[in-house]
């Protein structure tokens, strides 16, 4: 997140939505009255929202429905784009009334195909029932300036078809769409006169669109002042990468640019567009990003920016981002030996301030509205999988039927209630009942009880994350969390999934908490460092028990902007246990813990 101001729009819209046989058959009415094949509408559908209508809450782009129709303006933005204004194009051509289209399935479904014929017969084309005549339209949905990034569209909705795809939904039911073969006329391209002159970075495939753009490197002053990132040489200095940290902007991707490459103290290893899953390459992953507020995660982690708002008017981020930024983070996964989990895909949400005055100014992006478990599973990770073995240790595994349950577990922003729909965590409350306060952190905040805001991280536990059980009273379970036992509703486990781990608890009374994994104030000092020496800001406590995400030996990291400078580096004698402490990691001496069952 490199912004913190929000605006909240409110939306009075009734959404109809169809079960998946009422859907199935929308497609096939939809598809045989504007002559549009089937399996193109379908997969159009699916690249576009993976058939989910989100309850016609708009995307950060203003998309309503599974054909992700847009009305921008609709939402109060100005911006001049036929890209953000589709919803009203297509309700004119298929007759439907514009609050239909964004409200109910069967109007948005026919609306999508009446945009798709259009296309078609735009481009001088009939509207043929042979699929591979449909390559140009299905570009041009994409609403795509850039040739590169059209093709990039139309190339997945057709793989799409190739593979055949199904998607379960909350009542149990499945919708498929079979597998065909395929042999597209990509050269109906060149037909919608796009934009030729993107220039894509060689280091990665052609599945991925990605730009090199390159932030701002550059002194501010003549006192050493200089941003936004560190030169390195990753990891062949030593420093490896083990973190790839998820953000988002809280502002246009325009302008996200903009910032990265004038002088400010932030900036990410990458940017990712919204419409389109677009990829800015900002600083090369070698080289060291001022992204997530902690030098240490800073040091030995990838950042990557993502457009759109943590609560601005739209409540879901969209599937072409998602699709696109999953692929960018198993390549740096593969080559930088990066753990396919929680403990190591992270949000900034997720990174710990460095010491207790640091904790209540870390960033809370991206928010409660990230889906964690759809983007996992475009990492080839199901989070909802469960151990061979039972074990005390669970997978914070909200299920939309029992999450967010009681009068008090509402989420909101500056007294403003927002939608349940959608969010990826569960309250922590201080004793088993709705009626108990949630959990507070006195670093995060004054006063005795956890708050209902999405900023307040300290009361909330988040999809994919692991814990340690501590207790159970009827429905309500609790796990060890932030040095104290904190307390969920979870009738017959339904928000947890069982899972497996590495556990520890304190070798004597207790055991320092730390932001960071440094060297010792004497080693650091050695070194020229003295300042650097962290304090720890929380205890754990002897007979509490958290989950291990790694073990890593102390090192230190720095590095100036004059190039001349040889880089410093070096590695302490203590080892440090990374650790879920609460909605951050945290670390622990390896000397001050034990490892238990």
């Amino acid at each position: 997140m490199i912004f913190s101001f929000l605006v909240l729009f409110c939306l009075n819209i009734s959404a109809r939505s169809d079960t998946v046989n009422d859907m199935q058959s929308d497609f096939s009415q939809a598809a045989a009255k504007y002559q549009v094949p089937e399996p193109i509408l379908m997969s159009v559908a699916y690249s576009e929202t993976v058939w989910n209508n989100h309850n016609f809450q708009p995307s950060m782009n203003g998309g309503y429905g599974v054909m992700h129709l847009t009305d921008a303006k609709g939402l109060g933005d100005s911006t001049n784009s036929s890209a953000l204004e589709t919803a009203v194009t297509a309700a004119n051509l298929s007759g439907e009334s514009l609050a239909d289209v964004k409200s109910d399935d069967a109007a948005n479904i026919n609306a999508g195909a009446a945009l798709l014929a259009k296309y078609q017969k735009d481009l001088g084309l009939p509207l043929s029932s042979d699929i591979n005549q449909w390559y140009g339209a299905v570009a041009k949905y994409s609403q795509n300036t850039e040739q590169s990034a059209a093709e990039q569209f139309a190339n997945h909705v057709y793989s799409t078809i190739k593979s055949g795809t199904s998607e379960k939904f909350a009542d149990g039911s499945t919708l498929t769409l079979s597998k065909q073969a395929i042999d597209p006329d990509v050269t109906q391209i060149t037909k919608l006169n796009l934009q030729n002159n993107t220039t894509k970075d060689p280091n990665y495939p052609s599945s991925l669109n990605v730009q090199y753009i390159p932030a701002a490197h550059s002194a501010f002053d003549d006192k050493g002042d200089y941003g936004n990132y560190d030169r390195s040489n990753r990891t062949q200095n030593g420093l490896d990468v083990r973190y790839i940290v998820i953000h988002n902007t809280e502002t246009t991707y325009e302008d996200a640019l903009k910032l990265f490459q004038g002088q400010s103290y932030a900036a990410a290893n990458f940017l990712v567009r919204s419409n389109d899953g677009q990829i800015a390459e900002i600083i090369r992953p070698e080289n060291v990003a001022w992204h997530a507020g902690n030098w240490y995660v800073n040091s030995h982690s990838v950042g990557i920016e993502h457009e759109g708002f943590a609560v601005h008017g739209g409540k879901w981020f969209t599937e072409p981002m998602y699709e696109q930024s999953a692929k960018l983070v198993k390549l740096l996964a593969k080559r930088y030996n990066v753990p396919l989990d929680r403990e190591h895909i992270i949000g900034h949400d997720n990174v710990p301030g460095l010491e207790a005055k640091d904790q209540a100014g870390m960033h809370w992006d991206p928010g409660a509205y990230w889906n964690w478990n759809h983007y996992f599973k475009l990492l080839g990770v199901d989070l909802n999988k469960p151990a061979k073995k039972k074990s005390d240790v669970v997978t914070i595994t909200p299920n939309p039927k029992y999450s967010l349950k009681g009068k008090t577990e509402k989420l909101t922003y500056n007294g403003d209630e927002l939608t349940k729909t959608g969010t990826n965590f569960v309250y922590l409350h201080q004793s088993p009942s709705f009626s108990s306060k949630f959990i507070t952190n006195a670093n995060f905040k004054a006063g005795k009880s956890g708050t209902t805001e999405e900023p307040d991280w300290s009361d909330k536990a988040v999809y994919g994350q692991q814990f340690v059980k501590a207790g159970q009273k009827g429905d309500w379970t609790a796990i060890y969390y932030d040095g104290k036992k904190a307390w969920f509703y979870n009738p017959r486990d339904k928000n947890v999934t069982n899972a497996s781990g590495t556990v520890i608890t304190a070798k004597n009374s207790t055991a320092d908490v730390f932001g960071g994994a440094y060297p010792s104030a004497a080693e650091l000092n050695n070194h020229g460092f003295k300042s650097a020496a962290l304090k720890p800001f929380a205890k754990l406590k002897q007979g509490q028990k958290y989950v291990v995400g790694g073990i890593y030996t102390a090192d230190y990291y720095n590095s100036t902007l004059n190039d001349e400078t040889e880089e410093q580096y070096f590695t302490g004698k203590e080892h440090y246990v990374q650790i879920q402490f609460n909605h951050r990691i945290a670390f622990v001496k390896q000397s001050e813990v034990e490892f238990t069952k």
